[in-house]
């Protein structure tokens, strides 16, 4: 590990194509539930994943022109990419040149983000970098500790390399969250993040960053300029993002 300081689908066709042959259940078993499989059923969510398939699908296909090299991996903040969200802009500026996919949910703990990856068709061309950032709604609209919240992402990150084994995955600390350093939901970010580094240390391809910082004044004080409801970043905390992490994807991405 390396270590830095729109297709609408019916929802019958959706429920079709993300199950097939196999039943869609609740929870795979595991040991907790940050590493355990989940589907969730809400209308929206299985026909955004249906959307995911589709663009892959697309990719896929020799007859198309549209390639996938950059998969963005995570929850609310990075769906915030999306059309009609704070980081629309931002996107087109950095991420589309990057033929990037955005595979952000709103709400989605790191267990719906592993039902997602078991449940999408592999592109036959390896993407060349993934970055991923999840696991804030597991402590705070969950009932994970933070360690299993942190072990959730690790299961993540070694699922990507088991579905791509040469592409480079960069794992993002989880973003500050609330206003102070005093909030019990920062300090469990702070313990989560705490965790990431010797969790996903022996993965291949990964690279550890946290960003956190860049989004606090001197006091660990998270303005509403930054993020006006305390958790999704605003247009210029996206800008911020990008700036961040663009130039180290654009070099894992870069033939060797």
């Amino acid at each position: 590990m390396k270590h830095i300081t729109s297709l609408t689908l019916g929802i019958t066709i959706a429920f079709s194509a993300i199950s097939g042959e196999q039943k869609l259940t609740n929870i795979e078993p595991n040991s907790h539930p940050s590493i355990s499989a989940q589907v969730r059923l809400s209308s929206w969510w299985i026909a955004r994943h249906s959307e995911n398939m589709a663009a892959i699908e697309a990719a896929n296909d020799p007859k198309k022109d549209q390639k996938i090299e950059l998969l963005m991996v995570g929850d609310s903040i990075t769906h915030n990419f999306d059309k009609g969200g704070p980081g629309e802009n931002v996107w087109k500026k950095y991420f589309t040149p990057l033929n990037a996919i955005n595979l952000g949910f709103g709400g989605d703990r790191t267990n719906h983000v592993l039902w997602r990856l078991n449940h999408l068709p592999e592109l036959k061309t390896s993407p060349k970098a993934a970055s991923l950032m999840v696991g804030t709604n597991n402590i705070c609209w969950g009932s994970d500790m933070p360690k299993q919240a942190a072990e959730g992402v690790r299961a993540i990150a070694e699922r990507l390399n088991k579905m791509y084994p040469d592409m480079e995955i960069l794992v993002l600390g989880v973003f500050p969250r609330r206003r102070t350093l005093d909030h019990p939901h920062r300090k469990e970010i702070i313990e989560l993040n705490s965790y990431l580094p010797g969790l996903i240390k022996d993965i291949p391809n990964v690279t550890y960053l946290d960003i956190g910082q860049n989004f606090l004044d001197d006091k660990g004080f998270l303005s509403e300029e930054m993020m006006p409801d305390t958790t999704h970043p605003s247009e210029k905390a996206h800008e911020i993002w990008a700036k961040a992490i663009v130039p180290i994807l654009k070099n894992l991405m870069k033939p060797e």
